[in-house]
C-alpha cells in the first residue's frame, strides 16, 4: 500500500486525475487536514482509504504509515523531515518520494534548512537500504491561487504598468501542474528501476522573465509597459520596507532571486522516462481564460 501527501494540493490534483486514467490498482492511503475539500474523491474509481490529521504529528504519521511500504510525499516541502522522522520509527517501509524544488540549487536561497535536512534525509534512507527519489519542480503555475505565474496575470489584468530589474534578463522555465503530475506518475510507476535519486522536473520552454510577461500580456490581449527600474534603487527600497516594517516584511531574496537564472533542463528525466511537457502558452492560456472569467 501507498501513503500519499498533498493529493488535494497544486501538483497533487492533476496527478489523481492521472492515476485514475492509469487505473492505478494498488490501495492509496490519502493523507487529509480536518478542513480539505475531499468531493474530489467521491464516487473514485480507485481504492482509497482517506485519514485525517496533520503531517506535522509524527506519532499520526506512525499510525498512518501502518500496513504501507511506500511513501510519496507531495505536500509542502519543510514537512519532509517530519514525515521522514515517522518513516525512521516503520521499519516496513522500503520506497519513499519526496516533492521537493529546484530553489536548493540558488546561490541567493537563504534558508539552509531545507538543504541540510535533506542531507540528513539521505542518510536516514541509505541507511535503511530504502529506495527514493527527490522530485524538483520548477516554478509551478496552472491555478489561480498558485502565486507564481497567476500573480503576473493578475497584476497585467489591473495595470498598465509594470516594474522589471535588470531588464527582465534572467531565465526561467516554468512547470505546468499537469505536466508536474505526468512526471509524478512516471517516477512513481519505475520506481524500483530508477537510474537517479533525484529528477528536476521543468516546462519545454527556457524563455526570460521579460519574455515570459509579454506572452502573458498577448494571452490576455492588453498592452502593459515595462519599466526597468535600477537594481541598486530595487535594493535600497526592499531594504527600506524591511527595517520600516521591523523586519516584517522581507523582499530582499525574492528580489535577488528575480535577477537569478532559474531554468533548469529536464533532460535526465525526458531521456530516461519519456518526460515531454507541452510548451509554455499550452496551459497558461487556460490559466488566463480561468481568471478572466472570474476575475
Amino acid at each position: 500500500m501507498i501513503l500519499i501527501t498533498g493529493l488535494t494540493g497544486t501538483s497533487g490534483k492533476p496527478f489523481y486525475d492521472v492515476l485514475c486514467r492509469e487505473q492505478y490498482n494498488e490501495k492509496i492511503r490519502v493523507v487529509v487536514r480536518e478542513t480539505t475539500d475531499t468531493s474530489q474523491f467521491d464516487g473514485s474509481p480507485l481504492d482509497l482509504e482517506l485519514v485525517t490529521g496533520d503531517v506535522t504529528d509524527v506519532e499520526f504519521m506512525k499510525k498512518a504509515l501502518e500496513g504501507c511500504d511506500t511513501v510519496f510525499h507531495i505536500a509542502i516541502k519543510n514537512h519532509s523531515h517530519l514525515v521522514m522522522e515517522a518513516v525512521k520509527q516503520s521499519p516496513q517501509i522500503k520506497r519513499v518520494i519526496l516533492v521537493s524544488s529546484t530553489i536548493v540549487y540558488s546561490e541567493f536561497y537563504k534558508t539552509l534548512d531545507l538543504k541540510e535536512r535533506e542531507v540528513e534525509i539521505r542518510q536516514l534512507l541509505e541507511e535503511r537500504n530504502i529506495r527514493y527519489v527527490f522530485i524538483r519542480p520548477t516554478m509551478i503555475f496552472g491555478t489561480p491561487h498558485d502565486r507564481n505565474i497567476s500573480v503576473f496575470i493578475r497584476w497585467f489584468m489591473k495595470y498598465p504598468l509594470f516594474p522589471i530589474v535588470k531588464n527582465g534578463t534572467a531565465n526561467i522555465q516554468p512547470v505546468s501542474r499537469y505536466d508536474l503530475a505526468e512526471a509524478y506518475w512516471l517516477i512513481l510507476k519505475n520506481l524500483d528501476n530508477l537510474k537517479q535519486t533525484e529528477y528536476i522536473v521543468s516546462g519545454k520552454d527556457c524563455m526570460s522573465l521579460l519574455e515570459m510577461f509579454r506572452l502573458l500580456t498577448d494571452l490576455i490581449g492588453k498592452k502593459v509597459r515595462f519599466i526597468n527600474i535600477p537594481f541598486g534603487i530595487a535594493s535600497a527600497a526592499v531594504k527600506a520596507v524591511y527595517y520600516l516594517s521591523f523586519k516584517k516584511v522581507d523582499f530582499r531574496e525574492k528580489l535577488d532571486r528575480l535577477t537569478e537564472d532559474r531554468a533548469y533542463p529536464h533532460d535526465v528525466i525526458a531521456e530516461e522516462l519519456g518526460y515531454s511537457p507541452h510548451p509554455f502558452v499550452y496551459h497558461a492560456k487556460t490559466l488566463v481564460a480561468e481568471m478572466q472569467k472570474n476575475k
